[in-house]
């Protein structure tokens, strides 16, 4: 089975339809009540919760929620109200390490070569700002970073190595055949976050 198949195969498993679409809000949502299963074979009762998203890269960065979660829930039972977190409180670290992991762990499996994955997942770090006050000021989001990553960085390193391994051994537990269980690129962090340093200083 494909890496796709599998995530799919895992999450719905877990009690998530799994539905891929263009301008999906890249998501988990409840099911509304009375929404029917996109696929007539599905049972809405026993899949009680959507994910919907634009790509399998998108796909592989809610699985990597998922696995650091633990279960299926809405929004990764991340509070939306709270935002913006604070960088300096224990809550918001855990938030902040959960998003770069699984940042890292969808680019480690994106099916593209390197360069997609590391524009992937500069596109998806240049996203987390909002969570945590800075909007679309990319350059003072990662400025406001560097104390969490270099004051706590063995619980961020542990976080990225769960993200990646979960993500495997999801895709395994989903029946992905044995290369595509695999990451595709081994992900120097701190090397990517330079290169993405060295972008914005252009």
């Amino acid at each position: 089975m494909t890496a796709l198949g599998a995530a799919i195969a895992f999450l719905r498993e877990g009690g998530a339809e799994v539905r891929v679409f263009a301008g999906a809000d890249n998501c988990v949502r409840p099911r509304e009540p009375g929404e029917p299963c996109a696929r007539a074979a599905d049972d809405a009762v026993k899949l009680p919760f959507v994910i919907e998203v634009e790509g399998f890269p998108n796909l592989l960065h809610e699985l990597a929620h998922v696995v650091l979660l633990g279960r299926v829930a809405k929004d990764h039972a991340t509070e939306y109200a709270k935002i913006p977190f604070d960088l300096a409180r224990a809550e918001g670290r855990r938030l902040l390490f959960d998003e770069l992991a699984c940042c890292v762990a969808s680019c480690a499996f994106h099916p593209g070569d390197d360069a997609a994955a590391q524009a992937w997942l500069e596109e998806q770090v240049g996203i987390q700002g909002h969570f945590f006050g800075f909007g679309d000021d990319l350059a003072a989001f990662l400025a406001a970073v560097e104390r969490p990553r270099r004051d706590h960085r063995e619980e961020l390193e542990r976080t990225l190595a769960r993200a990646i391994a979960g993500v495997g051994e999801a895709l395994a537990r989903g029946g992905a055949a044995d290369a595509e269980r695999r990451p595709r690129r081994t992900l120097d962090f701190d090397e990517a976050w330079r290169r993405l340093l060295g972008r914005l200083a252009r």
